[in-house]
């Protein structure tokens, strides 16, 4: 039965390939980004008129999983994938055929066959996938292996001696049937949780033992992307590089009101895409009332852009190319450590601590002692490029103790060029318990090199004693 069923679905298949068209769509180039990065979106049943406008790379977002094209067995349906297929390849875009083995939305039918035929239908699949599709760039082997386990992977080696013999044996069919394509795993849920992504990199590390894996996935969606602070999603970042592979955002999208979307996008999209092991980023949607989540559109029903997108073609513009490690993302919330910032005469610290926050539960501390005039700075140095963003935003706190006098004052500067020029935000005052929100104005300097940023403070005249000082939710804004 397995026998004549494949020989008459290769024979389909060789005809069909001979029927698909090529689509030509002349704006393809038109994308946000040209340079070595990707930055992609999901194709459902038709392609969206503006996609080429914006994107460069495809994932089906059903079309190419077992459930959408085997929903009746016997029966393949691959009209969906051959649309985003083709539509990749007619505009040279890199596409990833997404996924092969996944405990959702796998066919109803297979999880009632026999251990025997689980393994036969399997092994079809990923032999079909990989003949109608072998010039997929990207291939999501196995999908969310922690959360979703197939109900056939008894029969395809259970867990083994690995732990996960299932997953070794899918990179295995996968390898053979994909041979010029990357092999990738896919979880979410791993970009908040650093326990979770020390369970991930086990797996990685078991298939790149055996050379089977080419590359790592990470979903980003909203539920874990709204509220992660930036501290957690370097440190997780940190584990997945260490493991020598290249990182693929494979799903990302956050959601708010446009104001709320926006700070969003501007805190930790770079944080992804400045990374120099995130080698592409897939959104997952982007049209109003086309999105899985209500509110994680970028573009209105109406054709307008959200001001998170508007904000993105801003940031590419300056950060196109996307190689990494030349440009850095100036957002500092202190949840995790210091993050970098040093102390100048100061009599103690700088700390990361819970005693005030603007924001979460953390700030930067340090203790100043006050004398007439004297100046004080809470700053981090290094290169940093901010190209696309015209404000540079902190709050900052005085402590209940200490002589403040008249009033403590506060600068947010920022130091740019090879001749370390100044800007600043001009002077504001803080007494004790007193908080400020400073903005210092980015025009007119060399965004490409900044060398320094910071806060100054200066004691009044009549000011006496030691204060603590805190900075909490430093960021870039448009």
């Amino acid at each position: 039965m397995f026998a004549k069923k494949l020989t008459k679905l290769v024979g389909t298949i060789a005809l069909a390939g001979m029927l698909i068209t090529s689509l030509s769509v002349d704006y393809a180039q038109a994308s946000l980004v040209s340079g070595s990065k990707f930055l992609g979106n999901i194709i459902a049943g038709s392609v969206p008129s503006s996609f080429g406008t914006y994107w460069n790379q495809v994932t089906p977002e059903n079309g190419t999983k077992w459930g959408s094209v085997e929903g009746a067995r016997n029966s393949m349906n691959w009209g969906q994938a051959d649309t985003s297929y083709n539509y990749a390849k007619s505009n040279g875009m890199p596409f990833k055929f997404h996924t092969l083995v996944w405990g959702s939305q796998e066919p109803s039918w297979v999880g009632s066959l026999s251990a025997a035929d689980q393994k036969a239908e399997v092994t079809q699949w990923i032999q079909l996938a990989g003949q109608r599709y072998g010039g997929s760039e990207y291939v999501d082997v196995v999908n969310e292996p922690l959360h979703a386990k197939p109900d056939y992977r008894n029969a395809i080696g259970g867990d083994g001696a690995t732990g996960w013999d299932w997953i070794v044996w899918s990179f295995q069919q996968a390898r053979a049937a994909f041979p010029n394509s990357k092999l990738l795993i896919n979880e979410y849920g791993i970009i908040n949780d650093p326990n979770l992504a020390d369970q991930y990199v086990n797996i990685i590390n078991i298939l790149k033992s055996r050379g089977l894996v080419d590359g790592i996935g990470i979903q980003c969606h909203q539920f874990s992307m709204d509220t992660v602070s930036v501290s957690t999603m370097n440190t997780v970042l940190g584990k997945l590089s260490a493991t020598g592979l290249p990182i693929y955002v494979s799903e990302l999208d956050m959601t708010g009101d446009d104001a709320t979307q926006l700070a969003r996008y501007q805190q930790k999209f770079p944080v992804l895409w400045e990374n120099p092991n995130v080698k592409g980023i897939t959104l997952w949607g982007y049209i109003q009332g086309q999105t899985w989540i209500n509110g994680t559109h970028l573009l209105n029903s109406n054709g307008t852009e959200r001001p998170a997108l508007q904000w993105l073609k801003t940031y590419l513009s300056g950060n196109n190319g996307g190689s990494g490690g030349t440009t850095a993302s100036i957002y500092h919330d202190f949840e995790s450590g210091t993050e970098g910032w040093a102390g100048g005469t100061i009599s103690g610290g700088p700390w990361s601590t819970t005693a005030w926050a603007s924001k979460n539960t953390h700030s930067l501390q340090v203790d100043i002692p006050m004398a007439s005039g004297s100046a004080h700075y809470m700053y981090k140095t290094g290169t940093f490029n901010v190209t696309g963003f015209n404000q540079l935003r902190a709050t900052v706190h005085g402590s209940t103790w200490g002589g403040y006098g008249s009033g403590l004052g506060v600068k947010l500067y920022v130091k740019y060029g090879s001749n370390y020029a100044w800007k600043d935000s001009g002077w504001a005052t803080i007494g004790a318990n007193g908080t400020i929100n400073l903005t210092l104005d980015l025009t007119g300097i060399d965004k490409t090199n900044i060398k320094e940023y910071g806060i100054q403070f200066i004691d009044a005249s009549n000011s006496s004693g030691t204060a603590s000082v805190y900075v909490d939710n430093v960021y870039l804004w448009n």
